[in-house]
């Protein structure tokens, strides 16, 4: 080994565990990294650009057209952002200019700009939006639905949370306690640092697409995703999720927070639940690209496409995976609010029948959890 190669191995010793998992996305070969000055020579001076300010390396693979920037703690896989190799063609295959393309990147400015950004109250923009962290009955009531599948985490080497946000709440914390490293994947790089500044030395940090994971397969020994796959284009998200089941271990389970749509059962019973306490009440998260209520400092309106319980029955059945849609919440947070005040009473007779009936309740959910396991002879 020279010593340039030596001096690299000491540099991004902190990524030799993470080195055993990934892979190239573009060759599906193993990565290595590389520091400034090897990649001066290997980049290409035409396609180069600007180095992302704070870049102390890159990952390369034998083989692979680029490069994927290593900036701090942080590494960079999404594909607008590669840096291109002296020796990679003149041209490869972007969909940068997609329908898809231009919703992830939409999703992502929101995030950036606002969902992940702490305001004057130092809450994050989509906590505010949509959940809440002071001591009242529905705080309750969303982290006990938060801790419900930690018997689904039993420990292992690798946990795998899928779009991770910067672990605004501090139970997700929890989800990562039996297991060596947490992998925290996300496509904003303001969120990695929120959640680097929180989980520390035991978690590692990628920029990446859910639709196109960095990792070799059965690589994880469990995987969690918190309301991320409903703000995925929906002719990805199916993809997102066999990436999901891609990457999971054999016999180990994947655990997905989501939104659900409502049938028509659901609707009724909702309306029926707000006339009770005293007045209709419209939801802001009911229809397919519809998104958040308007606030303060929101970049325009978030992606929003939530799926059914039939449609992830289906989603499980087309993987072949054995797995579940249940009941994480019935009520979102104005709906929580409007029926029960801040009854901590209400809020724990609640969680209980959520949680004795998680199938039955499931029609009426405005939360759902899925679960699945993958068994040795899933595929599709």
């Amino acid at each position: 080994m020279s010593e340039v190669d030596k001096m690299t191995a000491r540099t991004f010793a902190w990524l030799e565990p993470l080195l055993a998992i990934v892979s190239c996305p573009h060759t599906g070969r193993a990565l290595r990294p590389a520091a400034v000055p090897e990649l001066t020579g290997l980049l290409s001076r035409q396609r180069l650009g600007p180095a992302p300010e704070g870049m102390v390396g890159a990952l390369v693979a034998e083989g692979s057209p680029v490069a994927y920037p290593i900036i701090g703690p942080i590494v960079d896989f999404l594909e607008q952002d590669a840096l291109y190799l002296s020796d990679a063609p003149e041209s490869l295959p972007r969909n940068e200019d997609s329908p898809s393309a231009a919703i992830k990147n939409d999703v992502k400015a929101w995030y950036d700009r606002f969902g992940w950004k702490k305001g004057a109250d130092g809450r994050y923009g989509d906590t505010a939006l949509f959940s809440q962290v002071e001591r009242t009955a529905h705080a309750f009531y969303e982290m006990d639905s938060h801790l419900q599948f930690l018997d689904c985490l039993p420990g292992g080497t690798f946990l795998l949370d899928a779009a991770s946000g910067p672990v605004a709440h501090p139970e997700y914390k929890s989800y990562s306690r039996h297991y060596q490293y947490r992998v925290c994947v996300d496509i904003s790089y303001t969120t990695l640092q929120e959640a680097a500044a929180k989980i520390g030395r035991q978690g590692f940090y990628c920029m990446a697409d859910l639709c196109h994971l960095p990792f070799r397969d059965n690589v994880f020994d469990a995987v969690v995703s918190g309301y991320a796959i409903q703000h995925i284009p929906e002719s990805d998200q199916l993809q997102a999720i066999g990436e999901l089941h891609r990457v999971l271990a054999q016999g180990k389970q994947c655990c997905i927070m989501t939104d659900l749509r409502v049938s028509l059962t659901g609707r009724i019973t909702h309306k029926l639940l707000r006339t009770m306490a005293g007045g209709a009440h419209r939801s802001s998260r009911l229809a397919p690209g519809s998104g958040p209520p308007s606030a303060a400092g929101q970049p325009g309106p978030l992606y929003y496409c939530p799926r059914s319980r039939r449609w992830w029955h289906n989603a499980l059945s087309y993987l072949g995976c054995a797995g579940s849609a249940e009941t994480l919440r019935l009520l979102e947070k104005s709906e929580f609010e409007r029926v029960f005040g801040n009854s901590r009473t209400a809020a724990r007779i609640l969680r209980r029948l959520e949680r004795a009936l998680p199938r039955v309740s499931a029609p009426f959910a405005r939360y759902g959890l899925i679960r699945f396991s993958k068994t040795a002879h899933a595929g599709r």
